[in-house]
């Protein structure tokens, strides 16, 4: 299954019809990745949710000025898996977290506001990663500084909508 096909597969996880149909109408033109379409490309995220405490990490991402939970841009001819297991290797330190492609449980469009950068627009496919955190080698490079935090101290810190909707979609996640 090609990166097209994975996530028209979830596209039930899209808070509302609007936001579902631009997904399917940007799926339709294809060139998916940042390297083929700078301006509007698709990106994996991921909280690492602890269970056992109910805490999720996040960090004070230092080229967005945000605090964020990490992911990032699938590369071209990558899959779901292979971009979160990249983005948890890369900004967390653990190799091959998933061994399966994980569920996505929700999928958002953040509109990019800025006049340095040509990126306008992500398709963003968010995973929970059940952890602890124990073997986490965080990367500060990326992070001004990372926090473990309950889903209402996360709200306190975090200004980006497509970030806030995953907080209530993991909210009710959890619920369930």
């Amino acid at each position: 299954m090609n990166l097209q096909e994975e996530i028209t597969a979830v596209l039930d996880k899209c808070v509302n019809q609007q936001e579902a149909a631009e997904y399917s109408e940007r799926l339709k033109e294809g060139l998916l990745t940042r390297d083929e379409n700078i301006h509007s490309h698709f990106c994996a995220y991921f909280l690492p949710y602890n269970p056992e405490n109910g805490t999720l990490l996040i960090g004070a991402h230092k080229k967005s000025g945000l605090w964020l939970v990490p992911g990032g841009h699938i590369d071209k001819s990558e899959g779901l898996l292979e971009t979160v297991n990249r983005e948890i290797h890369e900004e967390l330190g653990v190799t091959d977290f998933f061994t399966e492609k994980p569920e996505p449980f929700l999928l958002t469009i953040t509109n990019i506001v800025n006049d340095v950068r040509p990126c306008k627009k992500h398709f963003d496919v968010w995973h929970v990663v059940e952890t602890d955190g124990k073997d986490f080698k965080i990367d500060h490079t990326e992070y001004h500084e990372v926090r473990w935090v309950t889903i209402s101290q996360a709200r306190e810190l975090i200004e980006d909508p497509a970030n806030l909707k995953a907080l209530s979609a993991l909210e009710l996640l959890k619920q369930d």
